[in-house]
């Protein structure tokens, strides 16, 4: 497969609009050459991705399923835009993330799934000296973030859907536990957790509460109170202008407001949702303002990419589609971040939100190359954004 893909990549059709459109099958090809074709520390599956302390250089390969998951979620968002051709290897790579989601499954058979594998003895922070050998005492529950994200990458039946969502049921703020770590006026909401454990205090995070939504409209399953209360409380955090003032505290495992501004476009594109809808002008001047605002090149492919799902015209904004040829060998850019205390109540959060020592950030070039290839492939494939 990968080599008749290459040769593709050369003989491809090449009447799109620009010559930074031929970076999709080169991109195409790079994912199907990264994925994992046997288990060993990375699941047969997956993609690496590395794991950054204190802001080192010290970069350290982490087994998570999280971006793996967000490559397939991404992938079959985009199929109704692939050639048939793409389709093919779309699907391939698809296919094998399934494989490797089997190896993050609650070991009960449960529908949830864990950051880090479960098929063996439990994992926390590997290649993490310390903090790996407190495994046994510290290790996760199932989060509700990787749950939804890889349940949307996957085709399940309406009665299996409809499970998963019921199981989240338990897991919302005020039914066993009350929030501790966020603003007062936020403590009463009964929004979901982050978390699946019992034992795990009540954790709010933006962006998670965009991936559950997300995977509840994609199944087009009935809204329940906590879906309600959910959706509430992510209008509210908007109005509080808490996603551009302070997204490290609504949103500890995300922590930038063009990541979360991301997952507001993502979630709005799997239904009509009209108080999103309403708000909409509001965060299109934002994503632009932090476009223009920012140096890291891949950060604004994520705002390009929320403008181009909002169907907004791009042309105004100037960006060098010619750096991603350089992007692809310099793609550590982050996305996804973790407070060792982020869970805990709201003064301890507060003061460890001021310290880096606290913080690990996580990235995987692999999906780094897939926000790019979306980006391509929404410019120049999606007619209401056609130049």
């Amino acid at each position: 497969m990968r080599y008749w893909f290459i040769i593709l990549l050369f003989c491809y059709n090449s009447n799109l609009v620009a010559n930074d459109s031929l970076l999709i099958p080169k991109l195409f090809q790079t994912l199907l050459y990264k994925q994992q074709l046997e288990t060993n520390f990375f699941r047969e599956g997956s993609f690496e991705s590395y794991r950054q302390y204190n802001n080192s250089l010290n970069f350290k390969p982490d087994n998570n399923i999280f971006f793996t998951a967000l490559i397939s979620y991404t992938l079959q968002n985009l199929q109704p835009l692939l050639t048939n051709d793409e389709k093919i290897v779309s699907d391939t790579i698809i296919n094998r993330t399934r494989k490797a989601f089997t190896f993050y499954q609650n070991a009960s058979g449960r529908l949830s799934y864990n950051f880090w594998p479960t098929d063996q003895k439990p994992v926390f922070f590997p290649n993490e000296i310390l903090l790996s050998s407190l495994r046994n005492k510290l290790a996760l529950p199932d989060d509700l973030d990787d749950s939804g994200i890889i349940l949307s990458s996957m085709n399940l039946s309406d009665s299996v859907a409809e499970q998963a969502h019921q199981l989240i049921q338990e897991f919302v703020n005020g039914k066993k536990q009350t929030i501790k770590n966020t603003k007062t006026e936020y403590e009463n909401v009964p929004a979901y957790s982050t978390w699946y454990g019992k034992k795990m205090p009540i954790d709010f995070d933006f962006g998670v509460h965009c991936n559950i939504l997300s995977f509840v409209n994609h199944y087009n399953l009935n809204w329940t109170n906590a879906d309600s209360a959910t959706y509430d409380l992510i209008l509210k955090m908007i109005d509080d202008q808490m996603i551009f003032t302070n997204p490290k505290f609504i949103s500890p495992y995300y922590a930038k407001s063009s990541i979360l501004l991301y997952h507001i476009a993502r979630l709005m594109s799997t239904t009509n949702m009209l108080e999103l809808e309403k708000r909409k002008p509001i965060l299109v001047e934002a994503a632009k303002k932090l476009f223009n605002d920012t140096d890291v090149y891949m950060e604004k492919v994520i705002l390009l990419n929320c403008l181009l799902k909002w169907n907004v015209n791009i042309k105004d904004l100037n960006f060098n589609t010619e750096e991603a040829h350089k992007y692809m060998y310099l793609n550590d850019f982050v996305y996804y971040h973790g407070h060792l205390f982020a869970h805990l109540n709201h003064t301890i959060k507060s003061l460890a939100n001021s310290f880096p020592q606290t913080e690990f950030k996580w990235f995987s070039s692999a999906f780094n190359e897939c926000l790019l290839l979306e980006h391509l492939i929404l410019k120049y494939r999606k007619p209401n954004n056609a130049d």
